[in-house]
């Protein structure tokens, strides 16, 4: 029960903690390129990511955040009413904890990120409006980052239809090909 209630108020902080441990667990084992590593999730998985990226960018050559969110004010601000509450249960009041709700931001840290980025957003998504990616999207090119973004128009939290899912594959793998397989890989789409 302690472990399932550990992110209860810390939302970003010790699970990202954890992230970073696994990062660390498998440099040491030698199986990977420690300068090629991606991080990548959905939902509240692409808020992690983009956690990683502005809280620990040195440890990222990519990251693929997909339905993600960045702003909890906005996040809060512009999801559905029910979900609302959900993420007041667990961060609290927005004003008694207006701190953590900045530090826990990755929006905030926008300018500490270095691994160029891979958004997709679906375009009616209740949980995490497009609007979220499109402030990642602005401030990345703003000071001339690299970011490549996608909205599925037709999608909400997630994509339902296949010809969807099968262009968010693809643009991953090319995604990744192109900015963490090492060049003497012999990986191929293809294969």
């Amino acid at each position: 029960k302690e472990f399932q209630q550990a992110n209860l108020f810390d939302m970003g902080g010790g699970d990202l903690q954890d992230v970073l441990a696994g990062v660390d667990w498998i440099k040491q084992t030698g199986h990977l390129d420690p300068k090629k590593i991606a991080v990548m999730g959905a939902s509240y998985g692409g808020y992690l990511s983009m956690m990683a990226v502005t809280k620990a960018p040195e440890v990222w050559a990519a990251a693929v955040p997909i339905v993600p969110f960045v702003n909890w004010f906005t996040e809060i601000e512009n999801e559905d009413p029910v979900l609302r509450e959900s993420d007041l249960a667990t961060m609290g009041d927005l004003v008694k904890n207006k701190a953590l709700y900045e530090d826990r931001s990755p929006i905030n840290f926008i300018d500490q990120v270095k691994a160029p980025l891979l958004l997709l957003a679906g375009g009616h998504d209740p949980r995490c409006p497009k609007s979220e990616t499109q402030q990642v999207v602005d401030a990345i090119k703003k000071r001339g980052g690299t970011v490549d973004y996608k909205v599925y128009e037709n999608e909400g939290h997630g994509f339902a239809r296949v010809e969807n899912q099968i262009d968010a594959y693809k643009r991953v793998a090319d995604f990744l090909l192109a900015h963490v397989v090492p060049a003497d890989c012999s990986c191929s789409l293809n294969e």
